[in-house]
């Protein structure tokens, strides 16, 4: 395993929420429709109104945590969304919503350095344990994410059927 490069995280801006807005719900919209969950022509409003109901304040929404990561020399490296209280089924814990890796640094260890500096602001907060919910076709999120410790706690499985001769 690569060493893990150093980041900083900082709260996220007013200005940066309304820029990368677009890319959560557009993001969000393409995973759902991906995975067969809702229609192409109905993802995009069902992906804003789910963001704009967790996210009422923007970048100062009470309970979460919107981060910006910078690298060591200050340039971007990306943002992680991290709700402090959730409830999923009988766990409880923080919620990770959304993590981004600026496209040039992928595959260059920020995600996972991402993601342990998005732990360890959780933890300051008291929060005890997270969970997250990753698409099945998402093989790198999901690889990441086994390899930092997180385990399967449900598993939801489909099966597209062709339509009767």
């Amino acid at each position: 395993m690569q060493p893990m490069p150093e980041i900083r995280l900082r709260p996220m801006t007013g200005d940066e929420f309304a820029r990368d807005r677009s890319r959560l719900v557009t993001g969000y919209a393409a995973e759902h429709v991906g995975a067969g969950d809702w229609r192409p022509e109905e993802a995009e409003a069902l992906a804003a109104e789910e963001t704009d109901r967790l996210l009422p304040g923007g970048a100062d929404s009470p309970g979460m945590l919107l981060r910006a990561a910078e690298t060591a020399d200050g340039k971007p490296a990306g943002i992680i969304w991290i709700a402090l209280e959730h409830r999923s089924g009988s766990a409880e814990g923080g919620w990770i919503y959304d993590i981004e890796v600026a496209e040039h640094l992928r595959g260059k260890g920020y995600g996972r350095a991402l993601l342990a500096a998005g732990e360890q602001e959780a933890a300051r907060h008291g929060v005890e344990a997270l969970g997250l919910n990753v698409f099945g076709s998402n093989a790198v999120a999901r690889r990441l994410y086994e390899s930092s410790g997180y385990e399967i706690s449900t598993l939801q499985m489909r099966k597209r059927l062709a339509p009767p001769a």
